[in-house]
């Protein structure tokens, strides 16, 4: 049995909540004026590319508020 680094269970997790929203939704980040796709948003996170890990980084933080 392999064990997971925390990092891949996180992709994980917010990859399957993007997956529940319409892909043609789109998203307004952080202070930016740019709306995003959640389509593109997954493809992001996918290919593990710096935007995805960001994407991570703030859906993670997020859910540790919701949680408190």
């Amino acid at each position: 049995m392999s064990v997971k680094h925390p990092f891949e269970e996180q992709r994980e997790l917010v990859l399957a909540r993007f997956k529940t929203l319409n892909p043609e939704a789109k998203i307004m980040l952080g202070g930016e004026e740019t709306e995003v796709t959640v389509k593109k948003l997954i493809e992001h996170i996918e290919k593990g590319d710096d935007f995805g890990k960001n994407i991570i980084k703030a859906q993670m933080k997020m859910l540790q508020i919701l949680m408190n």
